[in-house]
C-alpha cells in the first residue's frame, strides 16, 4: 500500500512541477506540429484551392477521411483549414476533459490513500513524506488552519492554482 501511494504522490508532484513550468516547451511542439500539419496539408491540397476535397483528404489517413461528413460543417463538401482547427481543437477538448476525469479519480483515490484515520481529511503526520510537495504547501492549502487538509480544501487550491497558471499563459499569450 505505501509504494503505490510514493508512486502516486510522485505523479502528482511531476505533474505540478509540469504545470508550473511556463509551457515553453508545450508552445515550441505546439508550433513545429503547427507547422507539419501546415505542410501535410499543402501536400494533399493538389489543386491548391486552400480547400480538402475527400480525394484529397485521403493523403492525411484513413481517420480524416472515416471522419470528413462530421468535420465539414459546412457541408460543401470540402475541407477547409478552419473546420479541420475545429475538430482538432474538439478533439484536445474532449482529450482534456478525459484526462481532467481520470486525474480526478486519481486524486480522490490518492486522498482516501492517505486518509489513515478515514476522518475525510489528512493531516501532517498522515501526510508524513507520502507526498512532498503537498506537504510544502500545507499551511497553504489548510485555509482554516485546523492542522488537517480536506477534500474541499485541495480542491479549492487545486482551482486557485489552476486559475493562477491560466492567468500566466493568457499574459505570455496576450
Amino acid at each position: 500500500m505505501f509504494k503505490p501511494l510514493i508512486c502516486t504522490a510522485l505523479v502528482l508532484a511531476s505533474g505540478l512541477a509540469f504545470a508550473q513550468d511556463g509551457g515553453a516547451d508545450r508552445e515550441a511542439r505546439r508550433a513545429e506540429w503547427q507547422a507539419k500539419a501546415e505542410a501535410r496539408f499543402a501536400e494533399a491540397d493538389k489543386d491548391r484551392d486552400g480547400r480538402l476535397d475527400r480525394i484529397e483528404a485521403q493523403a492525411f489517413g484513413d481517420r480524416l477521411a472515416r471522419n470528413f461528413d462530421r468535420i465539414d460543417a459546412n457541408r460543401d463538401g470540402e475541407l477547409e483549414r478552419s473546420e479541420l482547427a475545429d475538430a482538432r481543437r474538439h478533439a484536445a477538448q474532449g482529450k482534456r476533459h478525459q484526462r481532467m476525469r481520470a486525474m480526478h479519480a486519481y486524486q480522490r483515490g490518492l486522498f482516501k490513500g492517505m486518509d489513515d484515520d478515514g476522518n475525510g481529511a489528512i493531516s501532517r503526520a498522515e501526510l508524513g513524506d507520502k507526498a512532498p510537495r503537498l506537504a510544502e504547501n500545507f499551511a497553504v492549502i489548510d485555509a482554516n488552519a485546523n492542522g488537517e487538509i480536506s477534500a474541499d480544501e485541495l480542491k479549492a487550491h487545486r482551482q486557485k492554482m489552476r486559475a493562477e497558471h491560466r492567468a500566466q499563459r493568457t499574459q505570455r499569450e496576450g
